[in-house]
């Protein structure tokens, strides 16, 4: 059986930095204080999460979401609100959390195959990797408002799945920021100088 390549250096540290992160990027004081959506706040964990599969791919992008998940599980304050513990993952807003993994994966996948090709290539001098890691970026947070306008309808909301979808895409145009700001800097972060310098 062939064994699978370790995760490079630079990808563990990365990993270990945004588990360090994630609770600075859920409770951002300005963006927590927002809420759209009743007990649903605006935070950066959207754009933590875009960099997340951005920058380690679909493996370390979901080992590290995993990791999250279990520290959270464990009771960690890494949720909005310093919220952690069992409680996190059976609530109203718990359908957004695992519609992460959603933008992990199509953001994974995309760093994995393509990312790299679509960085040097350009069009009217704009890399690629602008237009089209924005639009699987957007793709993967639209099916993580699916998620969490499920998991509202689940636990009792008043308004419709439909309704409650329609309502999460208030966020968008601050989510827009976000993924755009997340594919600025995974393109920075691709760098094979910065690789070698052991991020």
């Amino acid at each position: 059986m062939q064994k699978r390549n370790p995760l490079p250096v630079y990808k563990l540290t990365l990993g270990a930095l945004y588990i360090a992160v994630f609770a600075l990027a859920s409770n951002v004081p300005f963006f927590s204080a927002i809420q759209i959506i009743p007990g649903v706040p605006i935070t950066l964990q959207v754009f933590l999460v875009a960099m997340i599969g951005l920058t380690l791919g679909l493996r370390g992008g979901l080992a590290t979401y995993f990791a999250v998940m279990l520290l959270t599980l464990c009771g960690l304050p890494l949720m909005s609100g310093g919220k952690g513990g069992p409680q996190v993952f059976v609530g109203p807003t718990s359908g957004y959390i695992y519609g992460w993994v959603f933008i992990i994966v199509i953001c994974g996948v995309y760093s994995a195959f393509f990312m790299e090709r679509l960085i040097n290539k350009k069009v009217f001098g704009i890399s690629l990797h602008y237009p089209v890691g924005f639009s699987l970026c957007i793709a993967g947070v639209l099916l993580d408002y699916l998620c969490g306008a499920a998991g509202l309808a689940l636990y009792g909301s008043d308004k419709s799945f439909p309704a409650l979808f329609v309502s999460s895409l208030a966020f968008m145009p601050a989510d827009a920021i976000k993924a755009a700001a997340a594919c600025a800097l995974s393109k920075i972060l691709a760098k094979p100088s910065i690789r070698r310098g052991g991020l």
